[in-house]
């Protein structure tokens, strides 16, 4: 048995760099039929060109609801749905503002509560369906600065069990994936050259993570080879979380 996508529409949010880019594009090699979101106006140059785009701003906006919705229509529904959108800012908690805390908060778990709820209904009339929440290790450990982070990755992790006990009669199997530190841009940021090099220290397998490392395991659970897997949470950080 093959891995098979044809004629498999999927939606990726926060899908134009990243983990979020990478999961796309394999996609893409697999002949599914991918739409992914992000925030700019324009699909980004280096998006590969099978891949369509559809703008979702969710901090800022007060009809992002309603723009999920039309999306989801657009493409009567879809198959497989990665909740993948994150943003993060770093303060300790006497320094943490309002606002970051509702940003943070709605941007990580409300939203993919919200689009869970509305992606699932031609789910549920087709009988199938994989819904993928992307958490983080910070939903199981955590770091100082990351409160209203830590808050919404555990969040995730906690209600993708009952999103996924919901819909079990209906054969959709819902999951979480919590990638550990990934040599991104965002995370060659936040640590910078030292931090990276104090961190690779920290990981039992002495290396962060490479986006390619990610994607297999999203692969796996969204694929016909899944039939029984489903409300857990899958931790990929090169065993940092076990000292």
């Amino acid at each position: 048995m093959k891995i098979n996508f044809k004629n498999k529409k999927i939606l990726i949010t926060g899908g134009t760099r990243g983990i979020g880019k990478a999961i796309a594009q394999e996609y893409s090699k697999l002949k599914a039929s991918v739409i992914v979101t992000g925030t700019s106006k324009e699909k980004p140059i280096n998006m590969n060109s099978n891949i369509k785009y559809e703008q979702l701003l969710i901090k800022d906006t007060t009809n992002w609801q309603s723009r999920i919705i039309e999306i989801i229509d657009k493409y009567d529904g879809f198959d497989i749905c990665i909740n993948n959108a994150g943003i993060n800012k770093i303060n300790k908690i006497n320094k943490t503002k309002y606002s970051d805390i509702n940003d943070i908060l709605l941007t990580n778990l409300n939203a993919p509560i919200y689009i869970s709820k509305e992606v699932s209904k031609k789910m549920i009339d087709q009988r199938f369906g994989h819904i993928i929440n992307i958490g983080s290790i910070f939903g199981v450990v955590t770091k100082e600065g990351r409160n209203p982070y830590t808050a919404s990755k555990s969040g995730l992790i906690g209600v993708t069990k009952t999103i996924a006990v919901d819909l079990a009669k209906f054969n959709i199997m819902v999951n979480c994936i919590s990638p550990g530190f990934v040599n991104t841009k965002l995370t060659r940021n936040i640590l910078g050259e030292k931090g990276m090099k104090k961190m690779k220290s920290k990981i039992p397998l002495k290396k962060l993570a490479k986006v390619s490392d990610i994607v297999p395991s999203i692969l796996f659970l969204t694929s016909n080879y899944n039939n029984y897997i489903t409300g857990q949470n899958i931790i990929i950080d090169g065993g940092f979380t076990l000292e």
